[in-house]
């Protein structure tokens, strides 16, 4: 799910994301996942993992904010 802010006019991006065991320590290292067909991506809590996070959640909000206002 993507959903802006203010009926598409804000600056919030919504993404809904999910995050569970990926077969190893949860306590440690977990998956991150977004589903949705406009953020589809996975990744894990590792650095370089975190790393792809943020660059996603950025493309994400210029593409889907930026872009659009």
């Amino acid at each position: 799910m993507v959903k802006i802010s203010k009926d598409g006019e804000g600056k919030t991006l919504y993404v809904e994301i999910s995050v569970f065991p990926n077969n190893s320590d949860p306590t440690k290292n977990l998956t991150i996942s977004c589903s949705d067909p406009a953020t589809r991506f996975k990744t894990t809590l590792t650095d370089n993992g975190l790393k792809k996070f943020r660059e996603k959640i950025l493309d994400f909000y210029s593409h889907h904010v930026l872009e659009v206002s």
